[in-house]
């Protein structure tokens, strides 16, 4: 599948968090030695005498039932009799390779990006710490989905491969890279129904570099923050609504009203066009219906990569009635994009949900933002 494609289906995942299982739910137990997620529902750490088991659930689109669990010693342990045969890591790691940018943005809050030896899309990447590395060959490329380069990933030898799943077919990746000796960890934090829930992963990367103090400290600032500039807006009166995205092959897929954008407009104080779809998923939506939709629209925002309202005439000239467009209400998420077409949205964003907030906060409600500058967001002039 060509990396344009994927990185679309990636960003709509990313929006739409598409997970409408009903089994995934936070865990809530608080037994000794369990962690509980305030927010992700995706993992679980429970701690067993001297070592950690990490459970994933249900990490890829439309899964049921399955989870995968990853043991995690201190380097020097001898490896208990119980845990053998089980997916075991000693910790923290030296070396790892991420095949998604996502997992970048996690790695850098943790003070950790030095050991990325390998990574899926280097092209896409925002991070200059590890662009520099690749410009070195530092750090290597690995290709990408079923693309991967297996000869280049046997040769770095890494303590683990993070992966993430579209569908039940990364468990054939898995596959060919355990045949080749390679453990790999399943991440999905993309299927996570909110903003700080996505975030919340950062609690599972920081156990494998036994970071966990630093993972919880920067969780809870940023969720900190996070409440507080959603308090800004609580009681606002006035709600503007808002349209979001852009038509892909004739057909314009929408956030779902459950997801994770949908969520982020409404903390912010606006009104999503879709809020009333009961859905975590992104779902098509015919051309003349968002035409009819956006023509209540007070702002337009998350519009692909567009720059300008010249890039945004040449999908449809159309887009030149909507009210949005004419009281130049267009922002776009792409302020921190890359000439390569990496975005640093969908790459520290994850870890930074607190600065998407506040981005759209100063849009919607500029009279109640105290920030001067937009971090990811600019409009679309």
């Amino acid at each position: 599948m060509p990396v344009k494609i994927v990185v679309f289906i990636l960003c709509i995942s990313f929006l739409g968090s598409c997970t409408s299982d009903p089994k995934r739910k936070r865990s809530t137990d608080v037994r000794k030695g369990w962690k509980p997620a305030s927010e992700a529902t995706g993992f679980t750490i429970q701690l067993i005498g001297a070592y950690r088991k990490l459970t994933v659930i249900d990490p890829w689109q439309k899964s049921s039932n399955n989870q995968f669990e990853y043991y995690l010693l201190k380097k020097g342990e001898k490896i208990p009799e119980e845990l053998k045969g089980k997916q075991v890591f000693f910790t923290p790691l030296q070396k790892v390779i991420c095949l998604s940018t996502t997992h970048i943005g996690f790695l850098d809050a943790l003070g950790e990006l030095s050991s990325v030896a390998g990574l899926s899309g280097s092209a896409y990447l925002s991070n200059a710490e590890v662009k520099k590395g690749v410009a070195e060959n530092r750090i290597r490329e690995v290709g990408n989905e079923r693309g991967l380069n297996y000869e280049m990933i046997v040769q770095l030898k890494p303590d683990v491969v993070f992966a993430y799943g579209i569908g039940a077919e990364i468990n054939a990746q898995i596959n060919k890279l355990h045949d080749l000796g390679i453990p790999v960890v399943l991440v999905g934090e993309y299927l996570e129904q909110s903003p700080l829930a996505k975030a919340e992963w950062i609690k599972f990367f920081g156990e494998f570099y036994r970071k966990e103090a630093l993972a919880d400290t920067v969780f809870e600032k940023l969720k900190t923050n996070y409440e507080a500039i959603k308090g800004t807006v609580a009681k606002v009166q006035i709600r503007p609504s808002v349209l979001t995205g852009l038509p892909f092959k004739d057909t314009w897929w929408m956030a779902g009203g459950q997801s994770n954008l949908a969520v982020l407009i409404k903390d912010a104080g606006g009104k999503f066009l879709w809020q009333e779809n009961p859905s975590r998923e992104a779902f098509p939506v015919s051309l003349e219906e968002v035409f009819l939709c956006a023509a209540k629209a007070d702002f337009w925002i998350n519009c692909s990569n567009v720059k300008s309202i010249d890039e945004l005439m040449a999908y449809d000239t159309r887009f030149s009635g909507l009210p949005a467009v004419k009281k130049s209400q267009v922002y776009n998420n792409n302020l921190r994009s890359t000439p390569g077409g990496g975005n640093d949205y969908w790459e520290s964003g994850v870890i930074h949900p607190d600065l998407i907030l506040s981005d759209l906060v100063k849009i919607f409600h500029p009279e109640l933002s105290v920030n001067k500058e937009f971090h990811y967001y600019k409009k679309v002039d």
